[in-house]
């Protein structure tokens, strides 16, 4: 699973930057035939490369907001006026100790000359990115985690902002204990309406310890060597448009909120059709007769606009 190359190459811009702005790489999200599509753009050339990977370094305080994400305008740009969104996603172990562990937060401590990924010292880290209208944290959740929306993309499509992300070892928000010295991995991926959802991507994070800095080079091969079977991505149910693994009155919420802008009544009769699903039980579940699920739905539907009335 890879990006249209040729999408990538519209990225090309040919001009000249001027020395007073300050020169980054960030995330680069934008329309590939269809689908989300992510890699890199280099603001010092202007140019844009296929980049599932992100290496970076925290800093002292365990919070760092670089690299940033960025859309850009054009033939391949995302919607205009539309949300950027994303998930965190669990990701798999298949070698090592900790073979089949499942976490949406990963850790090696940076020993030896093999990657050794597994569960983090304790199970209340949490790394956390602060959007645009809420926080959401990878931790040791071996589900998705459904994240806030990055930033609206502008008119034409563009979009440029930088989201803090932090690493917290005992999740109180401070950085009074500090988290053990390390590499610490987590998988995203991008939704944006009308779109197709990203592939899966992953930030690999090093501790501000000049001894972890060595093992930076090598977490990002043994990611890269798994860049597409790392974090595979489980198919929503549909209906469940909170995406919690259930199709619940809680996604009729959703619908109702976002009809017009992110849904549809089509989504409505989806809802409909899926109501009771969940995830353990979509392979075996038996899907009411139309009569009676539209009974159960329709009582639900009342009563939660008899509350919202209320």
């Amino acid at each position: 699973m890879s990006n249209n190359p040729r999408a990538l190459a519209g990225f090309l811009i040919v001009c000249v930057t001027s020395p007073g702005l300050a020169q980054h790489s960030d995330l680069l999200a934008f329309d590939s035939g269809g689908k989300v599509g992510v890699g890199e753009f280099n603001f010092d050339t202007l140019t844009a490369s296929e980049k599932r990977v992100f290496p970076g370094r925290l800093d002292s305080f365990y919070s760092v907001n670089s690299p940033g994400f960025t859309s850009r305008s054009g033939p391949t740009a995302l919607p205009g006026d539309t949300d950027l969104d994303w998930d965190f996603l669990p990701m798999t172990v298949d070698s090592g100790l900790h073979d089949g562990y499942a976490s949406t937060l990963l850790y090696w401590d940076g020993v030896g000359a093999d990657p050794l990924f597994g569960p983090t010292p304790t199970d209340d880290y949490r790394f956390s990115l602060f959007g645009k209208d809420g926080a959401a944290a990878a931790g040791g959740a071996d589900q998705l985690v459904p994240g806030y929306t990055v930033e609206t993309t502008g008119p034409n499509g563009s979009m440029h902002e930088h989201r803090f992300f932090f690493l917290d070892d005992n999740g109180d928000g401070m950085n009074t204990t500090l988290p053990q010295a390390g590499i610490y991995l987590f998988a995203m991926q991008l939704r944006v309406a009308g779109l197709e959802t990203s592939d899966p991507f992953f930030y690999v994070w090093a501790t501000p310890e000049t001894s972890v800095l060595s093992a930076i080079q090598p977490a990002v091969a043994w990611v890269n060597a798994r860049v597409d079977t790392l974090a595979a991505i489980d198919e929503p149910l549909p209906g469940d448009f909170n995406l919690d693994g259930v199709v619940n009155a809680a996604d009729y919420t959703v619908w109702r909120d976002d009809t017009g802008t992110t849904y549809s009544t089509n989504d409505y009769d989806v809802w409909v059709e899926n109501y009771g699903a969940t995830k353990s039980l979509l392979a075996s579940l038996a899907i009411p007769e139309p009569s009676s699920g539209a009974l159960i739905v329709g009582t639900i539907v009342a009563g939660l606009m008899r509350r919202r009335l209320a």
